[in-house]
């Protein structure tokens, strides 16, 4: 019994949207403990989801490592996937680090000091905006270059409505292109 679906070409889709979401959410927790500086346990809990962001990512990054070594590409989609590959890869050691500092910060060193919290939270910031660029390279190889993504043959149908929607005479007359 295989762990990846049938329709998964590899673990790695299925694992790349639990790290930007746990690291998201640990800014997001960062920033409420910011916030409310009197409940420590809002500290805490953005630790843990810096942990288990820095598990997934490493868990993500190395199914992407898999995935990528079994891809046979052109120079250009080999450029791509490296740049993902760059980024996914300073990405991941950061969050690695940086949770490892947190767990100290969190559970064996509580300074008192508000500068400490403010410069973790802004550390962590620069933390999110490398997984954002990280995010992008991976979405460009998916939609703009098509790795991962089975061919699907062209039906010449029409174009997909909402049920019981019926679409308006400027939706059917310039239909949205895709990029």
């Amino acid at each position: 019994m295989s762990l990846i679906p049938a329709w998964a070409p590899n673990l790695h889709p299925l694992l790349v949207h639990f790290p930007v979401t746990l690291l998201i959410g640990a800014v997001t927790v960062d920033l409420t403990s910011l916030l409310m500086p009197a409940r420590p346990t809002l500290r805490d809990t953005a630790t843990l989801f810096y942990c288990a962001g820095a598990f997934m990512a490493m868990a993500a990054y190395f199914s992407g490592l898999s995935a990528a070594q079994a891809l046979a590409v052109a120079s250009a989609e080999s450029a791509a996937v490296t740049a993902h590959f760059t980024w996914a890869d300073r990405t991941t050691w950061f969050f690695v680090f940086f949770a490892s500092l947190r767990i100290v910060f969190s559970f064996i060193w509580r300074s008192p000091a508000r500068w400490v919290a403010v410069t973790a939270f802004v550390v962590a910031l620069g933390g999110v905006g490398m997984l954002v660029v990280t995010a992008d390279r991976g979405g460009r190889l998916v939609f703009r270059h098509g790795l991962g993504v089975a061919t699907v043959p062209s039906s010449g149908g029409q174009l997909w409505t909402m049920p019981d929607h019926v679409p308006s005479a400027p939706e059917i007359a310039a239909p949205r292109q895709g990029t």
